[in-house]
């Protein structure tokens, strides 16, 4: 596999997470964007799982190069993070 392939991948996990975070202000923009990106993919449901999975790897080691933090220790924070916005 090609060094491409991952840079691509996780570029697309970028675009998808750039579409999430303007849906918080814009109302339907985000599943237009998927709906969009979806016609472009050749396998959109494990393109899309694929990508965001290469950026959630990218950011647990950006987090864990600036601040030290292990990958448990990020994952416990969002666990926690996530479990305290349920109530």
């Amino acid at each position: 596999m090609s060094r491409e392939y991952p840079v691509k991948s996780t570029l697309l996990g970028v675009e998808i997470m750039t579409a999430w975070a303007a849906s918080r202000n814009q109302n339907d923009f985000m599943g237009e964007r998927l709906e969009a990106l979806k016609r472009e993919l050749d396998d959109p449901t494990n393109d899309i799982i694929t990508a965001l999975t290469n950026l959630s790897a990218h950011l647990l080691q950006l987090r864990h190069e600036e601040q030290g933090a292990s990958f448990a220790e990020t994952l416990q924070l969002i666990a926690r993070y996530v479990t305290q916005q349920e109530h």
